[in-house]
């Protein structure tokens, strides 16, 4: 499988994205439970959000290996397990508890793992 070259984005910007799509996905979200309730809600998200990938990014299927399938599957089952998860959570506690919840623990192991000062006063 190819990797195509995406511009670069200065971290900044890429982290005020983020953060705009997490607090945004999950308002959506948020607004949907009840039509959906929660658990629908997130394989929405997960169905939606698989296709947009193989849209924009277009990988060859024929060419992923045996051993890159043993990985990537165990690794999405994860991520649709964390999203259904969250959104349990979500229908169950405030939305701005619930997302500071989920964006602590990448933030503290990025945290943990850098060298430089400078991180910390972007914390």
């Amino acid at each position: 499988m190819k990797n195509k070259p995406l511009k670069n984005i200065p971290p900044v910007p890429s982290v005020l994205m983020a953060i705009i799509s997490v607090q945004g996905g999950a308002a959506i979200a948020k607004g949907i439970f009840p039509l959906l309730g929660a658990a629908s809600t997130a394989a929405l998200r997960i169905g939606l959000s698989s296709i947009i990938l193989v849209l924009f990014n277009r990988p060859s299927f024929k060419s992923i290996t045996r051993a890159q399938w043993k990985a990537v599957i165990p690794y999405g089952i994860a991520l649709g397990a964390m999203n259904a998860t969250f959104y349990l959570a979500l229908s169950r506690i405030p939305l701005g508890l619930a997302v500071t919840l989920e964006f602590i623990g990448p933030l503290l192991l990025a945290v943990l793992g850098s060298k430089r000062a400078i991180d910390f006063v972007w914390v």
